[in-house]
C-alpha cells in the first residue's frame, strides 16, 4: 500500500522502506550489537510495526509515517507531527526499555501504538534521553502528588534532591496561534500563554525545593515571548513549581528556575544546554 506522503507530497520521497528495517539499520549505524539492535526492535508494538518509511529529501532524515493530521476550525493541518523521525523511535524505544519494568514497559508500549495520541506518549522519554543510566528513576509513580494522580518522573540521583517531573506535550497554543491567524490574516499571532502550564500546579503537593524538586518539562510548537513566558511561570505557586523546562528530544532547553542553585543541578541532571533560541523571542523583534 502506498504511504500517505507518496500522495500529498511526493516530492519530498527519496525512498521508502519498512520501519523494521530502517530500525535495524539504526541500530547498526549506532554501532550496536545485533542483540541489542534486535532487543530494541522486538519491543515494537504492532501498528508501529506495520509501518512504512519515507526518507525525507529536505533532511536526509528517515521518518515513518504514523499520525494524524490535526483540526484547526475547519481545516486539517499537516505536518511533520504525521511523519516523525526514525531515529527519535529508537531513542524512546531504547530508553523505554531500559527505564521502565516489564509491566510498565508493556503498559507504555500500548500507548505509543496508538496513532492518535502517539506523539503526547512518545513525549514520556524525552526527560530521561540523557539521564545518566546509573541515576535511579521510576515512571507514573503514585503517592507523591496531589490525591491520586500520577508523576510521570521520579528522579533519585544519590546524594542529590529528588525530582518530581511533570511531562507535557502541548497543542493548544499551536492550535489557538493558528486560529488567530486564520481569524486575522496577516496580524502578529497572539496565544494565551498561561496554556503552557496549565494542569501542571495540580499535579504538586507544597514542598521546600532545598529538599525535593518539583516543576514540568513541556514540548510547544511555538515561540514564546521571553518576558509573558516568565511573568506566567512567576504566577506559579512556587512552593509547588520550582522549574520549567521548555524542551524536546534535543539537548538544547528553555530553563526557568526559582533559583540559580538549582540551574546547574537540572542541566547536569538531565544532560542537556541552556539555549534559548529556539523557544523564546521578545515581542518587537523579528523571529526566526
Amino acid at each position: 500500500m502506498p504511504l500517505l506522503i507518496e500522495t500529498v507530497q511526493p516530492q519530498l520521497v527519496g525512498g521508502v522502506n519498512s520501519l523494521l528495517a530502517r530500525l535495524t539499520a539504526e541500530g547498526q549505524a549506532r554501532g550496536l550489537s545485533k542483540d541489542q539492535s534486535d532487543g530494541v526492535i522486538a519491543i515494537l508494538p504492532p501498528n508501529l510495526a506495520a509501518c512504512g518509511c519515507f526518507l525525507d529529501r529536505l533532511t536526509n532524515i528517515w521518518r515513518y509515517e504514523f499520525g494524524l493530521p490535526h483540526r484547526v476550525g475547519n481545516d486539517l493541518i499537516w505536518g511533520v507531527h504525521m511523519w516523525p523521525r526514525v531515529p527519535l523511535l529508537f531513542d524512546v524505544l531504547e530508553c523505554a526499555q531500559r527505564r521502565l519494568s516489564p509491566d510498565k514497559l508493556c503498559a507504555y508500549l500500548t500507548l505509543i501504538d496508538d496513532i492518535g495520541r502517539h506523539l503526547i506518549h512518545l513525549t514520556e522519554m524525552f526527560p530521561m534521553l540523557r539521564v545518566s543510566p546509573v541515576v535511579p528513576a521510576d515512571h507514573e509513580v503514585g503517592g507523591l502528588g496531589a490525591g491520586n494522580r500520577t508523576v510521570d518522573w521520579v528522579v533519585d540521583p544519590a546524594g542529590e534532591r529528588r525530582v518530581l517531573v511533570d511531562v507535557k506535550r502541548r497543542f493548544a497554543d499551536f492550535f489557538s496561534q493558528m486560529e488567530g491567524v486564520a481569524v486575522d490574516g496577516g496580524a502578529a499571532p497572539q496565544h494565551d500563554i498561561g496554556l503552557l502550564f496549565r494542569s501542571v500546579e495540580g499535579k504538586f503537593l507544597p514542598r521546600n525545593s532545598a529538599d525535593q524538586l518539583q516543576g514540568a518539562w513541556i514540548v510547544t510548537d511555538i515561540k514564546q515571548e521571553e518576558t509573558e513566558l516568565q511573568t506566567a511561570f512567576d504566577a506559579l505557586d512556587p512552593a509547588k513549581v520550582h522549574f520549567a523546562i521548555l524542551g524536546d528530544e534535543r539537548a538544547d532547553v528553555c530553563l526557568l528556575t526559582r533559583g540559580a542553585e538549582h540551574r546547574r543541578f537540572l542541566l547536569e541532571l538531565f544532560g542537556v544546554q541552556e539555549k534559548n533560541e529556539r523557544f523564546l523571542f521578545r515581542r518587537g523583534q523579528v523571529r526566526t
